[in-house]
């Protein structure tokens, strides 16, 4: 019995190394330990976003159904992320936008910095709304399918005051920070986790930016933001790995393009223009305030 556990050992530590299976115990500091196809897949996310490398296209407007229904959620540190989940049997869909089928809501996740960039910015945050094909039973299901899951992407800029809707999220943070895996349970209007103006969008095909890298994920990137404050953002490092440190960075590197086609549907408000704006108005505060009481 003992020979046959010691093979059984050596055969899952001999999968493992050569990335045709993957661990739990992953981090991004270490990507070079990632599975081989994270390092050797040709269109892997995220990727660098820019009107330079974008082609216009006039996609339809994207629909969103439910998602101003306000939902009981469960959300947890699973070691990497905060990880939010809806509490029902219907989940919100999304369908139109050029996207091939009606796409049912998951689970949010968020990671600090941004993932992908635009116009050669990171911003501080990111949030991933991950959906899959209604024609399949689950998100495991779906990943088997090329287009079978798109995730939509919320870039987060700095404002000077906390965001009001964003906050109660915060506290649910701040009581996980030390409980990986505990759930707190809060109400949420996933309506709120959108930009107003959704009318802006990059889509390009990439993959997972985790292990292991699944390809064939539909992408569709918001050119508008939604704000955060400073004191905001500084709640998620705060959270524990499994490792017992602090989740510092749970961001991967870009990816090249690889000859990919990157989309952008153009809206009427820049979102580079949105996000001068608001860092110009919040230096502006800044230098008033230390003007006035220096």
């Amino acid at each position: 019995m003992n020979v046959i556990v010691s093979l059984l050992l050596v055969l899952v530590l001999t999968l493992l190394h050569t990335g045709l299976v993957s661990s739990d115990k992953w981090d991004y500091i270490h990507e070079d330990h990632w599975p081989i196809a994270c390092k050797e897949g040709r269109k892997q996310s995220p990727i660098a976003l820019s009107r330079d490398i974008a082609e216009e296209q006039d996609f339809s407007s994207l629909i969103f159904e439910e998602y101003d229904t306000t939902y009981p959620v469960q959300s947890k540190n699973n070691g990497h992320s905060v990880e939010i989940r809806l509490h029902v049997q219907n989940q919100p869909t999304i369908r139109g936008g050029g996207l091939p089928d009606i796409y049912r809501l998951d689970h949010l996740h968020f990671h600090w910095e941004s993932e992908h960039t635009m116009d050669g910015r990171r911003f501080p945050l990111e949030l991933h709304l991950v959906h899959y094909a209604n024609k399949y039973a689950n998100l495991s299901q779906a990943l088997q399918y090329s287009g079978g899951v798109a995730v939509f992407s919320v870039l987060f800029y700095l404002s000077p005051d906390d965001d009001v809707q964003f906050q109660p999220l915060i506290n649910v943070i701040d009581k996980l920070q030390d409980k990986i895996n505990s759930i707190q349970e809060m109400h949420v209007r996933v309506d709120d986790y959108l930009p107003r103006d959704r009318a802006g969008y990059y889509r390009y095909n990439g993959s997972l930016t985790t292990p292991d890298c699944t390809e064939g994920i539909i992408w569709t990137v918001f050119t508008n933001t939604l704000p955060i404050s400073n004191s905001q953002v500084k709640s998620f490092p705060m959270l524990k790995t499994d490792h017992e440190g602090n989740i510092l960075q749970n961001y991967r590197s870009l990816q090249e393009l690889n000859g990919r086609r990157v989309h952008i549907r153009s809206s009427p408000v820049s979102s580079a223009s949105t996000y001068l704006i608001y860092t110009k108005i919040f230096y502006f505060i800044i230098f008033i305030v230390l003007n006035r009481f220096s």
